[in-house]
């Protein structure tokens, strides 16, 4: 396993002010990746991206009124997507500043800034008052923060009994190689800032472990992982001046960086987790 730090709170705002924009470019507006329930339906990234947002409201099942925290909000596409499809209130965080700035301004631009507002904050400290939340929406965030334990507990804290949490997130599936976890987290994890992945089989015990009662737990990682970053890889090879600048690297560098994750598969073991659970009265 590598001797790198895992990476802070703080790496993973600069990690995200430095790429957000060109995570934008390549899906479509989000920082979440793309699902093809019917994978040769021609879907491009961004559209497929929307699609796992569109899933995601259907889980919510909002009422009007509802007060919606979103939870590693990115440039808050999906935020403003749901207060257009639904007539509720909706408060993201994330520790982008950069992305916080982007987020206020789209949700101006969409004509829904009296109902959606974004703030800087930490997922593991959350500075909102207790149950004062109908519904909690976490996509693809997660497996950035340091302890999602304590992220779902203050999940739960900040929920109303009852209150509904819908989650995606990356994951290791059974299969995956013990020695492949550590040098992917060793390597990789610092690059992306991503302080650990959790695997499949501990996944729903976290979920309950922190006081939740689950409705939906499901791999969809066949429809999201492969061409999600098969779609990415091709980005980042049409943009490689781009990203070099964003990562502080070489183009040479990223181009073989692009070349190594093609070469070893970098989706092999990895599944994608979505859920629904609800706060335990």
């Amino acid at each position: 396993m590598s001797d790198e730090p895992l990476p802070s709170p703080s790496d993973v705002g600069d990690y995200y002010d430095r790429t957000t924009h060109l995570m934008n470019d390549a899906l479509g507006g989000n920082t979440h990746l793309g699902y093809w329930p019917h994978p040769h339906d021609g879907s491009a990234l961004g559209a497929a991206s929307d699609r796992l947002t569109d899933n995601a409201i259907a889980k919510l099942c909002c009422s009007s009124g509802d007060r919606i925290l979103d939870l590693g909000c990115g440039s808050g596409r999906p935020a403003v997507r749901l207060a257009l499809a639904e007539p509720v209130e909706v408060v993201g965080v994330t520790i982008s500043r950069v992305q916080v700035r982007m987020a206020t301004a789209l949700a101006e631009q969409a004509g829904v800034a009296d109902r959606v507002r974004f703030l800087h904050a930490d997922a593991m400290d959350l500075p909102f008052d207790d149950a004062s939340f109908d519904a909690v929406w976490a996509l693809e965030c997660l497996f950035h923060m340091p302890s999602v334990s304590r992220v779902l507990r203050e999940t739960a804290r900040v929920l109303r009994p009852g209150g509904l949490l819908v989650a995606t997130d990356l994951v290791w599936r059974e299969d995956r190689p013990r020695e492949d976890k550590h040098s992917d987290i060793g390597s990789l994890g610092t690059v992306f800032a991503v302080p650990a992945i959790t695997p499949l089989r501990d996944y729903a015990r976290t979920v309950t472990d922190a006081g939740f009662l689950l409705k939906e737990f499901t791999d969809i990682g066949d429809d999201v992982i492969a061409p999600s970053y098969a779609a990415l890889i091709e980005h980042v090879q049409e943009r490689v001046e781009d990203y070099a600048a964003a990562f502080g690297s070489s183009a040479e560098d990223i181009r073989s960086f692009a070349a190594h994750l093609t070469r070893n598969d970098a989706a092999r073991g990895i599944g994608y987790v979505s859920l629904s659970a609800v706060r335990a009265v």
